[in-house]
C-alpha cells in the first residue's frame, strides 16, 4: 500500500494525555481517510516512563492504515524525530508531540497545501491555541509575509510542520541539549530558511498546543537555540537582503488587528467546527477560550535582532577570524591602546592572524587610526542602539560563533564584556584572555573602596580563562591572594614605549617653570586635584604655569580650568610626542587607581621627570628616588594637593639630582619595555614563534 503521509509522534512521559492526543490523531486521520489519503503512525518512544510503554503498547490504531513502534534512548526530542522520520514510509510527513490536538482537518489541509506549494515548501498550521498553564491564541503566515530575518531573534513558525520527505534528505533536527541551548524546532526552521526552503500554511487548521507546567516552553527561559548555518554572513545577506530593504528601519510590522482577528476567528464556522471537535476530546479546548486569550500574528515578531545582525555581517563573508577583540570603545590610549599593542605583536609573528574588533559601550570618536590594516572593526553599541541595545550580547554571540569559532578571544574590562560572559560564556568553546590592570577604588566618608567587578569576573568565569595578563605584577598577586588560579597562565606583560634617546645624550636640566598635566579628565585620574595644585603653585611661583591637556572619554568638557590664572587648559591630544615634553620640567600625573600608565611611560622614554602617585603599578616604574618623584598616596584631596607641591618644589630647589632621576627612568624604558624585550614577552606567553 503507497502511504500519502506518516505521523511521527514523539513519546516520553505523557501518559495522562494519551488518550485525548490519540483521539484527536484519529479523528483528523479517520477524515482524511474520508477524502482518500492514506496514512501511517510511526511512535517513537525515547526512553519512556513505564506508564506510557504501557499505554503504547495496549492501545490500538485502526483509524491509521499502518502503524510502527520505535524504542530509543536517545532522551533527545531532535534526534528522537530524525529516527521516526527514517523509519517513516509516507510521501509526506508530518511532526507530532504527545500532548497536544489538532484540527480535525488537519492532515487534509496540510496534504493539499503541499500539493500546491510543491516539495520546496514545509507547512505550518494557520492557528496555534495554547490552552492549559498559558493561554493565547497565534495566526502564522508565509515567509514572504513574516520574512526569514525575524528568525534571528523569534520562531516565525511552529514545531508542527509538515513537508515532502525529501525535504529530511538535507535536513535533520538537532540534538538541542547541553548548555544554553533548546528549541531544535526553531533551529530546524532556520536551516530550513538557510537551505533554500519555503513555508506556508495549511488553511483553517488548528494546533492545539498544551502548556505543561514543566513543558518545553514554560522551562526554557534564558536559553537559545543552538548556531544555525542561517546565521553565516554571507547566507544571512542573502536570504535576508530583501526583507532588511522591505523593513526600511521598522522595529515592528505595523497593522495586525487582534480583536478584527478574534471577531474573523468566532464568525468562522470552519473555527466552530474545529473547536467542537476538539472540545469533545478535550473539555478544556471551548469557544469562551478563545473570546478572552490574547490573538497574535507571527508577524508580531521583532525585526530589531535580526536588522542589527544584517547591519553588523553584511559586509563580513565566512572566513575565520584567529583573534577577537572585546573593547568598550577604541580610545588612543589606556588598556585599548596596551591591548592593540598586543594586537600588533601578535600580527607580526604571524601575519596572517586575521583580527575581529567589537565595540560595545557609546563612544564618539574611536581610533580607528591605530588599528593594524589586518582588523575588522565593528561599533556595535553604534548599531544596535538604533534598534534594541538588549540585543548587543546575543549578536556578539552569533558573530563570534559564525566568523571566529576557534578564535582567541581579548578582554578588556568593561561593562559590555562582562554582560556578555555574564549571559553566554557556556556558549564558548574559544580561549580567552583577560587583561586585568587595575581595581576602581571610590571613596566613603573617607573609606577606600576598591570595585570588585574585575576580580569578580575571574573569579566566576576561570574555567573559561587561558590566560591573565597584567602590565604590572602588582595586579596579578592581589588577584592570587584572593582566587585559586591553578591552571591558568597568569602573566606580567611590561607595556612596550620605544624611545629614540639614551641616558648620556639627554640635555642638562634647565627649568622653563612648565609643569605638564596630560591625560584623561574622569574620576580615574582624579582632575580635581588640578585647580588644588594650581593654587599652591601659585602662591609658591606664580610663573609657573600649569599646561592641562586632555580630555573626558564619558562626559563632553569644554574649559573646566579657565578661571585658574596659572593653568592653561590646551585641549585634546593624539600624541604625547606633540606635546613637545621637551619644554616643560616634569610630568604631574595624577590618579585614583591605576595599572602602569602609558603616558608616564612615554614621558620617561622622552626624558621627562615624572610626578606621580604611588598607586596600582606606578611604583613599578617610578622608583622613589631613582626614576622619578613616587608621592604616597591619600584619600584627601588638601593632603595630596601639599604633597605634589612639596615634589615639585623639591624640583626647582636644587635639593634633587634631576638629571640622574630622568636618565634612571629612561635606562629603565630602554631595558625593561623596549621592542625587543616586548616581543619576547609575547612569544612567551603566547607561545609563539617568528614567522
Amino acid at each position: 500500500m503507497t502511504i500519502d503521509y506518516s505521523i511521527v509522534l514523539n513519546l516520553h512521559n505523557e501518559a495522562p494525555y494519551l488518550k485525548r492526543t490519540m483521539r484527536s490523531l484519529a479523528q483528523a486521520a479517520s477524515f482524511a481517510r474520508h477524502k482518500g489519503l492514506t496514512s501511517e503512525l510511526v511512535l517513537v518512544l525515547d526512553s519512556p516512563d513505564e506508564a506510557t510503554r504501557e499505554w503504547v503498547a495496549k492501545a490500538d490504531y485502526p483509524e491509521f492504515d499502518s502503524h510502527k513502534t520505535l524504542h530509543v534512548k536517545n532522551r533527545s526530542l531532535g534526534l528522537s524525530r530524525n529516527d521516526g522520520i527514517a523509519a517513516a514510509s509516507g510521501q509526506y510527513i508530518t511532526t507530532a508531540d504527545a500532548d497536544d490536538l489538532v484540527s480535525y482537518n488537519f492532515f487534509v489541509q496540510m496534504h493539499a497545501a503541499l500539493l500546491e506549494h510543491g516539495p520546496n515548501t514545509i507547512i505550518c498550521p494557520e492557528h496555534v491555541c495554547s490552552f492549559g498553564d498559558r493561554t493565547y491564541w497565534g495566526q502564522y503566515t508565509s515567509s514572504e509575509d513574516v520574512t526569514n530575518i525575524m528568525l534571528f531573534g523569534a520562531n516565525s513558525y511552529v514545531s508542527r510542520i509538515g513537508c515532502h520527505r525529501s525535504v529530511f534528505d538535507r535536513l535533520q533536527f538537532i540534538d538541542a541539549r547541553g548548555g544554553m541551548k533548546a528549541f531544535e524546532d526553531w533551529h530546524f526552521n532556520c536551516e530550513a530558511v538557510a537551505a533554500g526552503f519555503r513555508f506556508d500554511i495549511a488553511r483553517d487548521t488548528v494546533l492545539f498546543y498544551r502548556q505543561r507546567r514543566n513543558s518545553i516552553m514554560t522551562t526554557s527561559h534564558g536559553r537559545i537555540i543552538p548556531f544555525s548555518r542561517l546565521f553565516m554572513p554571507t547566507v544571512f545577506a542573502q536570504r535576508c537582503a530583501e526583507d532588511y530593504r522591505i523593513i526600511d528601519g521598522r522595529k515592528w510590522f505595523d497593522g495586525f488587528n487582534s480583536e478584527l482577528m478574534r471577531q474573523r476567528l468566532l464568525d468562522s464556522q470552519v473555527m466552530l467546527e474545529a473547536i467542537a471537535a476538539a472540545n469533545y476530546i478535550e473539555p478544556k479546548i471551548d469557544i469562551e477560550l478563545v473570546k478572552h486569550l490574547n490573538v497574535g500574528s507571527s508577524k508580531g515578531g521583532p525585526l530589531s535582532p535580526g536588522c542589527a545582525y544584517y547591519e553588523a555581517v553584511r559586509q563580513l563573508d565566512d572566513s575565520q577570524f584567529t583573534d577577537v577583540v572585546l573593547f568598550p570603545f577604541v580610545s588612543r590610549g589606556g588598556g585599548e591602546k596596551y591591548i592593540l599593542d598586543v594586537v600588533k605583536a601578535l600580527l607580526k609573528l604571524d601575519p596572517n592572524k586575521r583580527i575581529l574588533i567589537l565595540t560595545g559601550e557609546k563612544y564618539e570618536t574611536h581610533a580607528l587610526h591605530l588599528l593594524p590594516e589586518q582588523c575588522t572593526f565593528i561599533d556595535l553599541y553604534e548599531i544596535c542602539s538604533r534598534w534594541q541595545l538588549s540585543d548587543i550580547h546575543i549578536i556578539t554571540l552569533r558573530i563570534i560563533q559564525a566568523v571566529a569559532g576557534s578564535s582567541m578571544l581579548h578582554i578588556k574590562s568593561c561593562p559590555y564584556a562582562f554582560a556578555f560572559y555574564e549571559r553566554f560564556s557556556a556558549e564558548l568553546t574559544n580561549p580567552a584572555v583577560f587583561y586585568y590592570f587595575s581595581n576602581a577604588v571610590y571613596q566613603d566618608r573617607g573609606v577606600s573602596l576598591a570595585d570588585g567587578s574585575g576580580l569578580y569576573f575571574i573569579s566566576e568565569f576561570a574555567p573559561s580563562l587561558t590566560h591573565i595578563i597584567s602590565d604590572q605584577p602588582a595586579s596579578i598577586q592581589y588577584a592570587k591572594q584572593r582566587l585559586e588560579l591553578d591552571g591558568l597562565t597568569c602573566a606580567t606583560l611590561y607595556a612596550k614605549c620605544v624611545s629614540q634617546l639614551q641616558p648620556d645624550s639627554l640635555a642638562p636640566f634647565k627649568p622653563v617653570r612648565r609643569l605638564l598635566w596630560a591625560s584623561r579628565l574622569d574620576y580615574e585620574k582624579r582632575p580635581e586635584l588640578i585647580p588644588l595644585i594650581a593654587a599652591r603653585l601659585f602662591e609658591y611661583d606664580p610663573q609657573i604655569v600649569l599646561d592641562v591637556y586632555g580630555h573626558s572619554v564619558f562626559v563632553e568638557n569644554s574649559s573646566p580650568f579657565g578661571t585658574i590664572p596659572n593653568v592653561t587648559y590646551k585641549g585634546g591630544f593624539t600624541r604625547f610626542a606633540d606635546l613637545n615634553p621637551a619644554g616643560y620640567d616634569a610630568l604631574v600625573y595624577t590618579s585614583r587607581f591605576d595599572g602602569l600608565p602609558n603616558i608616564v611611560l612615554e614621558s620617561m622614554a622622552e626624558g621627562l621627570l615624572v610626578i606621580a602617585p604611588d598607586v596600582g603599578g606606578i611604583g613599578e616604574v617610578v622608583y622613589r628616588d631613582r626614576t622619578g618623584l613616587l608621592i604616597d598616596n591619600d584619600s584627601e584631596d588638601l593632603v595630596m594637593a601639599d604633597r605634589y607641591m612639596d615634589a615639585i618644589s623639591k624640583l626647582y630647589e636644587n635639593v634633587l639630582d634631576v638629571d640622574q632621576l630622568r636618565k634612571g627612568a629612561l635606562s629603565l624604558i630602554l631595558e625593561r619595555h623596549s621592542e625587543q624585550a616586548y616581543m619576547a614577552s609575547v612569544k612567551e606567553i603566547f607561545h609563539l614563534a617568528d614567522q
